[in-house]
């Protein structure tokens, strides 16, 4: 159908008028409350982390930027809320590495899809570790590998639940090194009772949750993951100069708004993003337990999504796990 010039005239001033309308909107954005949904509990690690996030948003932004936890099965409670939000930068989601990079593989119906998000900024990086309780005879990572394949199963690894972060870092670090171990989950109780106690033997995890027990000597870290040691730990190898390449796994947190966010909205979040990231006392307080402030634009934070992608997804495909979520 042959389109007249009235008609492409009219159309072209209708998407003039849009684009405007979005940006004269993102000029006074904030103009109320912002809201966080975080998809895990109150007191969790990254319920702490948002709320301190949030407090530093506040001060740029000039409105209340406050968080709403809606934690419950398996994060897609909040996550999936979050995607229906109205895209109009009111309503935010604190993103991780499970709801973003390799839920959609683990499960087989999911209500909402990483590609319903826009990215914001990364705001942070941390480092992971593999801990063990004192009583094990390993000192390094390299000598768990040689203990796990004397006895094929033998080792417990205490993990949060199935499919979790903590158990998929054990199933990335099992399949590159030919070695098997049994994952215990602790669905309602801390995994880090349990090997504080000697139940388990083992644990991969995010190096902050790990790192009070390090220095109190309750722990002992095996390895850590990154290109060089932490300034910290200075006497833990790396999993790279250990010989484990291929094992780059980190966790990290974003914000992310919900998918057609006006981008001129995006970019002045993750400014302020960006401005908290660069203040002294946020440097200070990450590198203290193994994290570092990033502040990205929301084409870094998009970018590193996908790359994170690909080196979870067929994580997930060698470990065979498909869950099912429940009500």
């Amino acid at each position: 159908m042959a389109v007249s010039r009235r008609q492409a005239l009219g159309a072209g001033a209708s998407l003039l008028m849009s684009a405007l309308v979005k940006g004269a909107f993102a000029q006074d954005y904030p103009a109320k409350p912002i809201r966080i949904i975080v998809a895990n509990p109150p007191g969790s690690g990254l319920d702490a982390d948002t709320r301190y996030w949030a407090a530093g948003l506040t001060s740029i932004l000039g409105q209340s930027v406050i968080v709403d936890n809606r934690p419950g099965g398996a994060t897609t409670i909040g996550t999936a809320l979050a995607a229906k939000a109205a895209p109009d930068g009111y309503t935010l989601l604190m993103g991780i590495p499970s709801s973003l990079c390799y839920m959609s593989e683990l499960y087989t119906h999911l209500p909402y899809k990483p590609t319903d998000f826009d990215a914001i900024s990364q705001l942070t990086t941390l480092r992971s570790v593999l801990v063990a309780h004192p009583s094990l005879p390993a000192s390094n990572a390299t000598e768990l590998v040689a203990l796990a394949k004397a006895q094929p199963g033998s080792i417990n690894v205490g993990t949060v639940g199935v499919g979790t972060f903590q158990h998929l870092l054990g199933e990335w670090f099992g399949a590159i090194t030919g070695t098997t171990y049994k994952f215990v989950p602790y669905n309602t109780t801390s995994p880090y009772t349990a090997l504080l106690g000697g139940e388990t033997q083992v644990m991969f995890d995010g190096l902050p949750a790990s790192m009070s027990n390090i220095r109190a000597g309750k722990l002992k870290a095996l390895a850590v993951t990154g290109k060089s040691r932490h300034p910290l730990l200075p006497n833990v190898p790396t999993f790279q100069e250990l010989g484990f390449t291929d094992y780059d796994a980190s966790t990290w947190f974003g914000l992310l708004a919900p998918a057609g966010t006006p981008k001129p909205i995006l970019e002045k979040l993750a400014s302020a993003c960006a401005t908290v990231a660069r203040r002294p006392e946020v440097i200070q307080r990450y590198q203290e337990y193994g994290g570092e402030p990033l502040g990205t634009t929301p084409a870094e934070f998009s970018a590193y999504i996908q790359a994170e992608r690909a080196k979870w997804v067929p994580v997930v495909k060698r470990s065979g796990i498909k869950l099912e979520l429940t009500s």
